[in-house]
């Protein structure tokens, strides 16, 4: 399976008269403008993808529903609450064994996680690089077994991959 690891895009990190939880922050603007970048970047790489899953928090969703816009994506983005904070790899494991009829996914979230998942999912148990906000991690994943093997990680600081 094709596992894409997306980290949600720049939020307000600020409380409005609205936003008073961190659950709502919704992306700003600036953060709209990356993601999209980012994901017209990879489209070609994100190209056979078969379901996105992404952390019911707004700042997430939002994140995918640009993805599904870039990909002209068919499906729904399906909100998956084993992507909210704190939940541990085996949950998400769970999720991805539940849907093996997919053969490319993309699982939209939050930091630290996506960091912990690079480490927990693939060869690379020593993921040092930071896991930017819009940043997006590619694994060759064998749901089988539970691991795979780390392909690229794309920065979208600097737009180039690092494997």
């Amino acid at each position: 399976m094709k596992l894409f690891l997306v980290r949600h895009t720049e939020a307000i990190d600020y409380e409005t008269e609205s936003v008073r939880t961190d659950d709502i922050r919704f992306i700003t603007p600036k953060g709209r403008k990356i993601s999209t970048t980012v994901f017209k970047a990879l489209k070609d790489d994100f190209a056979d993808l078969d379901k996105i899953f992404t952390s019911p928090l707004v700042r997430a969703v939002q994140t995918a529903e640009i993805l599904a816009v870039i990909l002209k994506y068919k499906n729904d983005v399906e909100v998956a609450n084993e992507l909210t904070l704190p939940t541990p790899s085996s949950k998400v494991l769970q999720l991805l064994k539940r849907n093996t009829i997919f053969k490319s996914i993309a699982l939209v979230g939050h930091e630290p996680m996506m960091s912990s998942l690079v480490q927990s999912f693939s060869d690379r148990k020593n993921f040092e690089l930071p896991f930017k906000k819009s940043g997006v991690c590619y694994i060759d994943f064998d749901v089988d077994n539970g691991q795979g093997k780390f392909e690229w990680y794309y920065n979208p600081k600097t737009m180039e991959y690092h494997k």
